[in-house]
């Protein structure tokens, strides 16, 4: 039994005749009958009786004619599913990330991309950098979005971010309304000073800065830091694509400190070695995101991750 021989007999059904249902397929009245023939070799009798004229469908075509119905849609639907999978309309995304990755340009990414391709099925994970590297490992996601550094034998980064740590705070806070900031006015005004694990680099930076400090340390995640700010206490580094628009319309304020370094934010997104090539729906994915976060990030000479 194959798909010639169901669309055969789904045609001959629909037009109640050999010879349309042989123009419409654009074959022989033979041929459509050796079809014919041969189908009901397979399922063990007569599927059309001949009454003068017209043409009838037997008890066995009767039973017959929803299962042959329903294997054509199933089949045309695969081959629709197919082609469209090549073109990059269908498909399947996974991505695994930790969860402060998963916003600002991650989820305008997201965004867009099912505005663009509402038919291919996303799932999203998040869970610690170990639990990703297993993941990708494990071929259970297509991608991984960790903190860097990160070296693993198993998996390489595709793009290497670097997003600049702005220090901001409410517009109403003591620190907003003075022009000139050091460091140790930020340690005794800030009220509190958020602690946040961007990076060791970032985090040794930090502790360094509130060794001197009477107060305890107050260590959170990004997001209950900015929830915190925004209704008017505390003093965080946070990143520029979390705060620009908010400092663009004075809702923060960032704080210029002369003597700062310069901090950021290092992220990979990472991916099999194995893999020398992504289902099309992850280079759509991947076009996406390298476009927002040229916003954002940016990278050192030599880096070509963001090209």
């Amino acid at each position: 039994m194959d798909l010639h021989q169901l669309q055969a007999f789904d045609h001959i059904v629909f037009h109640s005749s050999f010879s349309k249902a042989a123009r419409k397929l654009g074959i022989s009245q033979p041929t459509i009958s050796f079809r014919i023939r041969a189908l009901e070799q397979e399922v063990g009798g007569a599927l059309f009786l001949r009454r003068g004229s017209r043409l009838y469908l037997t008890e066995l075509g009767q039973s017959f004619l929803p299962y042959a119905q329903t294997a054509l849609r199933a089949m045309t639907t695969g081959v629709d599913v197919t082609r469209r999978t090549l073109q990059g309309e269908r498909g399947q995304l996974r991505i695994a990330t930790l969860p402060s990755l998963a916003t600002d340009f991650f989820a305008t990414t997201l965004a867009r991309f099912h505005h663009h391709y509402p038919n291919i099925d996303v799932a999203i994970h998040t869970g610690h950098t170990r639990e990703i590297i297993e993941m990708l490992i494990e071929h259970y996601v297509h991608l991984g979005f960790v903190v860097g550094p990160l070296r693993h034998p198993e998996i390489a980064p595709l793009l290497h971010l670097k997003e600049p740590l702005m220090m901001v705070t409410h517009p109403q806070h003591p620190l907003a309304q003075s022009e000139h900031i050091t460091l140790s006015d930020v340690v005794s005004q800030s009220h509190p000073f958020f602690l946040i694990d961007w990076s060791m680099e970032v985090k040794q930076w930090q502790s360094h800065l509130l060794a001197s400090s009477p107060s305890s340390m107050i260590e959170v995640p990004p997001q209950t830091a900015y929830d915190v700010i925004i209704r008017g206490r505390g003093v965080a580094l946070l990143t520029q694509a979390m705060v620009n628009q908010d400092v663009k319309t004075g809702r923060l304020v960032e704080l210029s400190l002369q003597e700062r370094p310069h901090l950021q934010r290092e992220s990979l997104l990472m991916h099999r070695r194995a893999d020398s090539s992504q289902p099309t729906a992850v280079d759509k994915w991947l076009c996406l995101f390298r476009e927002e976060a040229r916003h954002y990030c940016f990278a050192e000479p030599g880096d070509s991750l963001l090209t």
